[in-house]
């Protein structure tokens, strides 16, 4: 079934690239433009998602989700100048709109300007909708974000708590979260956060890895062995070396 949607999908997309701008498209045919933008850029083919997106514009001239997928592909392509100067065209047709000045925020972090990047998050969540979890959830991620690069570690903290507090099903800001207890050296909670990773996400390396580095610190030589073991399994190029640096020997103890 998934086949057949996506070969309609890309047999619509071809059939409505082959019609001038002028002809009339009815809403339908333009959301599964949007659509099909979005599915390229979850494959990763940026490229033509950007177009895709741009086909959408030519049709429907600041079509927000269309607005939307661009910015977010011109992030991924590290187009920082055209996804600034599109969030602040969308920011001026759609002055209310909460998502347009969290993207804005999002090309902010990446360019460095972390305090306007705060700005725009405190605007975010100045206009955002109460119920509208999935964006409360991303703004408190980047502000954490953000707070982290400014070396400010306690509003870090504050920010991540926050975003798990709206979503504990984002192994992402588990894996900020304990980063962060780990360098103040709070191996436990550390741990903690880096199992309720793979709890989420069993293969990912990097929380196995620092499972590992979590039971090092503590001198559980026996359980960073395993959880190291896992990990380079998994690919963590840095958790095969704490093998062989420090797994290899036939009388590790706990």
């Amino acid at each position: 079934m998934k086949q057949q949607k996506r070969i309609r999908q890309l047999f619509l997309a071809f059939v409505l690239f082959m019609v001038p701008t002028t002809m009339l498209v009815a809403q339908s045919d333009i959301d599964s433009i949007v659509e099909l933008g979005n599915d390229l850029a979850k494959l990763e083919d940026y490229r033509e998602a950007d177009k895709t997106f741009d086909r959408a514009l030519d049709i429907q001239q600041n079509y927000k989700p269309a607005l939307e997928g661009k910015i977010k592909v011109l992030l991924m392509m590290d187009k920082l100048s055209k996804a600034e100067k599109i969030a602040e065209e969308a920011i001026n047709q759609y002055s209310q709109d909460p998502t347009f000045y969290m993207f804005m925020g999002r090309v902010l972090i990446e360019r460095e300007r972390f305090e306007d990047a705060l700005s725009y998050f405190s605007r975010t969540l100045a206009i955002a909708d109460d119920s509208d979890s999935m964006l409360l959830n991303k703004v408190y991620v980047n502000m954490g974000a953000v707070y982290q690069k400014l070396g400010q570690t306690g509003k870090a903290m504050e920010n991540y708590t926050q975003a798990l507090s709206i979503n504990r099903n984002n192994p992402n800001v588990f894996i900020y979260r304990g980063n962060l207890y780990y360098k103040r050296q709070n191996y436990n909670q550390a741990l903690n956060d880096f199992q309720r990773v793979l709890a989420l996400d069993p293969n990912n390396h990097v929380a196995q890895y620092n499972v590992g580095m979590c039971f090092f610190k503590q001198s559980k030589k026996r359980n960073a062995c395993d959880a190291f073991h896992k990990a380079c399994e998994l690919g963590n190029t840095n958790a095969c070396k704490m093998v062989i640096s420090n797994c290899l020997r036939s009388s590790e103890t706990q």
